[in-house]
């Protein structure tokens, strides 16, 4: 009977651990999601800045300043 209490530990112990590893590679993979996003949404407002900028630049170095600007605004909107 003591070995099956045991085993039955043991089983427990081995189940509580791999639920614990489960949930560490989640929370991980989560994370580099999350990441993931924030760059994404970083490299598409600079994307609008550089567009916002070359359609301003065809007004002068002020429009690009300008264009810039809106494409900022634009980026961080949408």
């Amino acid at each position: 009977m003591s070995y099956s209490l045991l085993s039955l530990a043991g089983d427990t112990k081995r189940s509580a651990m791999k639920g614990l590893r489960d949930a560490a590679v989640r929370e991980t993979q989560r994370e580099n999601n999350n990441e993931q996003l924030k760059q994404a949404e970083k490299q598409q407002t600079m994307s609008s800045v550089g567009s916002g900028a070359a359609i301003g630049a065809s007004f002068g170095p002020w429009g690009a300043l300008a264009g810039a600007g809106a494409g900022y605004v634009i980026g961080e909107l949408f």
